[in-house]
C-alpha cells in the first residue's frame, strides 16, 4: 500500500476525501477487483500488544469500488480484528447498516437507495464508529488510512 494518512478520530474530512477521489476516478485497481480505503486504528498499548494474538493492528477496509471501478450501493466495510467474523455481534444496530459474519469474517454493510447520492461521510463515519467499537480503548490520535490497490477479492 502507498504511505499512509494521519487523523484524529474527531477530524475525519482527509479519509472522507481520500474515499471521495477514489470513488471520482472509478478505480479499478491493479486487479480490477475494486479498491480499498483502510483505516487502521492506532497501537495497543505494550501489555495488549504482548496478548495480542497476530500482533497487526485492526482495520476497517472500505470497499469503495467495485469490479471493473464501478461505484454503488451497498458499499461494504471489512472489519480486520482477532475476533473475525464474531466481531461482528459486538457491533450495535445503525439505521441504513446490516452487520454480517460470512465465512468467518465480520461486515458492516452502507445501505442506499438506488440513484441516491453518495454519503461519503456517513460512510466513512460509519466505518470509524464500528472500529472504536471494538477498540474502544484507541487514542483520538494515531488514526491513519490509506488505499490498497492490490484487492483480490475471490
Amino acid at each position: 500500500m502507498p504511505e499512509w494518512v494521519r487523523f484524529e478520530r474527531t477530524d475525519v474530512s482527509a479519509v472522507v476525501a481520500l474515499v471521495r477521489a477514489v470513488a471520482e476516478a472509478a478505480d479499478p485497481g491493479e486487479h480490477g477487483e475494486g479498491v480499498d480505503v483502510v483505516i487502521e486504528a492506532p497501537r495497543k498499548g505494550w501489555l495488549r500488544r504482548l496478548l495480542d494474538e497476530d500482533g497487526l493492528p485492526e482495520q476497517a477496509r472500505i470497499g469503495v469500488t467495485k469490479p471493473g471501478g464501478e461505484v454503488r450501493y451497498p458499499f461494504h466495510v471489512h472489519l480486520v480484528t482477532d475476533e473475525g467474523g464474531a466481531a461482528a455481534r459486538r457491533l450495535p444496530r445503525w439505521p441504513g447498516w446490516a452487520v454480517s459474519n460470512s465465512a468467518g469474517l465480520a461486515f458492516l454493510v452502507q445501505k442506499g437507495r438506488p440513484g441516491a447520492g453518495y454519503d461519503w461521510t456517513g460512510l466513512v463515519g460509519g466505518a470509524l464508529a464500528a472500529l472504536s467499537t471494538l477498540r474502544p480503548d484507541a487514542d483520538d490520535d494515531g488514526w491513519r488510512a490509506s488505499v490498497d490497490r492490490a484487492i483480490q477479492r475471490n
